[in-house]
């Protein structure tokens, strides 16, 4: 793959990315506006379950770009039907334990009783298996370089997210276990659509019991994988509900629109790090492949901070904009301090993909985990004695100080 090639599927992947970070950033005030900031804080966590969900793959998309690009043709058709056959029972294990945490929260926390309806628990549930699915289909697309296809299955499944709350709260359907029902339907409908397309660009057929040529070890990288995601969860998204256990989600509505709207921004960085996974999976010279690493810290940096140049002389513009000034003006006030851990974690992408390429993949893991002990309570602490504005700042720190120890690790 060539530096055109990586430039135009960087570009697939950037589109797939910002369609719907433009329909999300388009979508928040309005959201706001039509289900109340309680519902639609509530909606994010919902947002934040399903970006989450996936995580019972236990690191087999992962493995899919860092292992598929070595095998031959006819080996990555069968590494992928038996990846897909692990995935499914990955998630009877995550649908057990998925089910276990939200009937405890629902039990012993009131705020989140409805999460222990028959209704709701079911369609949440589905998504386990629904998601680990998604991830490892888009993962093997992405890993043969079949980044148009990837691109339109991650657009449409990330743009329903947004546009079906909003067409049904605009049209007075404001119930968001209706509104998750019918999100379901369309991202299962994409689902089947990829995987026939994906059964017939590798010649998937239903059943086949050949050897491979070479032997294929699905859990090579799973085990370190996963504790990186793990920590990531832990990180980018625990953190939420222990605000929501101490501060309440009326509170909480400033932080979570600032977070969720600066998030949108890691488009260029996540699009440019899986393009480079598979190139750097085939390229064994660290020397050369450092280069395209030195390309996209330098993107990174240049993008978000010629965002925070545009969003800060047109912040007065902006905060018209809000029927709410107070709150958008408070809002960007978080903004301020999650664009620094932003642009580290987008450097942070980039730096993971070249290290996991060259299967260094436990000592990121180890710092992953470590960092993850850490922050929690720490985060506990620090929200309890300083409030929000501590918490962002501290999320904001450890995304810095995660990047940091990963630019050490790959110059090692």
């Amino acid at each position: 793959m060539g530096s055109a090639r990586i430039v135009g599927n960087t570009m697939a992947t950037v589109l797939s990315m910002a369609v719907p970070a433009v329909l999300g950033l388009w979508s928040l005030k309005p959201l706001v506006s039509l289900l109340g900031v309680e519902s639609f804080t509530l909606l994010s966590f919902f947002w934040v379950y399903t970006s989450h969900a996936g995580f019972f793959d236990l690191g087999i998309s992962r493995s899919l770009g860092i292992e598929l690009p070595k095998l031959s043709f006819p080996d990555q058709s069968l590494w992928i039907r038996q990846c897909i056959r692990k995935g499914l029972d990955y998630s009877v294990y995550g649908i057990l334990m998925v089910g276990m945490a939200l009937l405890l929260l629902s039990r012993y926390h009131a705020q989140w009783a409805v999460l222990g309806e028959w209704d709701v628990l079911v369609i949440l549930l589905s998504w386990v298996p629904l998601s680990v699915l998604q991830m490892i289909v888009r993962g093997a697309l992405e890993a043969s370089e079949q980044f148009i296809g990837a691109a339109f299955f991650r657009a449409f499944n990330q743009s329903v997210l947004f546009l079906v709350p909003w067409v049904m709260a605009h049209c007075g359907y404001q119930d968001l276990v209706q509104m998750v029902l019918v999100m379901s339907v369309l991202r299962l409908t994409a689902l089947l659509i990829a995987w026939g397309w994906l059964m017939h660009t590798f010649g998937i057929p239903a059943n086949e019991n050949r050897t491979p040529t070479k032997e294929l070890r699905v859990h090579q990288n799973n085990g370190w994988i996963t504790l990186s995601n793990v920590s990531g969860i832990v990180n980018g998204s625990l953190d939420r509900f222990l605000l929501l256990s101490v501060m309440g989600a009326q509170v909480m509505g400033t932080y979570v629109f600032a977070q969720d709207f600066g998030v949108r921004l890691l488009v260029l960085s996540s699009s440019f790090a899986l393009v480079l996974l598979p190139f750097f999976s085939k390229n064994a010279n660290k020397s050369y492949n450092h280069r395209w690493v030195h390309w996209g810290l330098g993107l990174t940096l240049l993008l978000h901070l010629g965002f925070g140049l545009l969003l800060y002389f047109g912040q007065t513009w902006l905060i018209q904009r809000f029927d709410d000034g107070a709150f958008a003006a408070s809002a960007l006030g978080y903004f301020w301090i999650f664009l620094l851990g932003i642009t580290a974690n987008g450097m942070g992408h980039v730096l993971l993909s070249a290290l996991h390429s060259h299967r260094e993949i436990k000592n990121p893991a180890l710092c992953h985990g470590i960092s993850a002990l850490v922050y929690i309570p720490v985060l506990y602490w620090v929200v309890v004695s300083y409030g929000l504005l501590g918490a962002a700042l501290l999320w904001s720190f450890r995304s810095v100080v995660d990047t940091v120890v990963l630019y050490w690790l790959w110059r090692k």
